[in-house]
């Protein structure tokens, strides 16, 4: 399989809007209450003043605690920029755990939405796959049918592989980078199907690939 260098991440820490739904990320700033987050980076954060007690201090220190449906974490952070609504923060700390949630809530959703069907021309001339997706961080998706059928899948993404065929579900950890966690089985899943969810395609092959990345994770 060839790879494309067409397309490169060009961001270093961008930051995106949060969805505010407690099924994709509860945040709480630790003895001030739950907040909602406004967008988050591998550096830091913006979210609103707690209810219960709000942050008033510049430099103050505090923890983040983020809880998804899967897992949770706590980040130490420090208050950079404070007003009557919004507080900003830096991490000063990013453990594995608080790194995988970030990943799948924040940087996967960037990857999936710049995520772009190949014209078939760019393939190789050994290529077998149908429909190749590419995007940053080298995040590849291979589809392979045959006719109408989806048989065969195989999502290369940092860190990590996942491959689907009719039969069987096959992960791969990828020599690991430094910044970037070793993931079970179960978190390659769920970074995949976060990666596809963004995908924005009305290819019949990637629905029906969509369709079976998020019945494998909810199994």
């Amino acid at each position: 399989m060839t790879k494309s260098n067409s397309v490169k991440d060009r961001r270093k820490y961008q930051r995106v809007l949060v969805e505010p739904s407690s099924k994709i990320l509860q945040v709480t700033v630790v003895d001030h209450g739950p907040t909602l987050v406004f967008d988050m980076s591998y550096e830091g954060a913006a979210f609103a003043q707690p209810k219960e007690k709000k942050i008033a201090e510049v430099d103050q220190p505090l923890k983040l605690h983020l809880k998804t449906d899967v897992d949770e974490a706590t980040i130490a952070a420090k208050a950079v920029r404070v007003s009557e609504e919004v507080v900003a923060v830096t991490f000063k700390e990013i453990g594995v755990a608080a790194r995988v949630i970030i990943d799948r809530v924040v940087t996967d959703r960037i990857v999936g939405l710049n995520m772009s069907l190949i014209d078939p021309k760019h393939y190789s001339e050994q290529a077998d796959f149908s429909f190749w997706f590419h995007g940053p961080k080298d995040t590849n998706l291979y589809l392979w049918m045959e006719g109408e059928n989806l048989i065969k899948s195989q999502f290369d993404m940092a860190g990590a592989t996942m491959i689907m065929d009719e039969e069987m579900v096959l992960f791969e950890n990828k020599k690991m980078e430094e910044g970037i966690p070793v993931l079970n089985n179960q978190q390659i899943a769920e970074k995949a199907a976060a990666i596809a969810k963004q995908i924005e395609s009305d290819l019949p092959a990637l629905i029906t690939f969509k369709e079976k990345v998020k019945e494998h994770v909810e199994s």
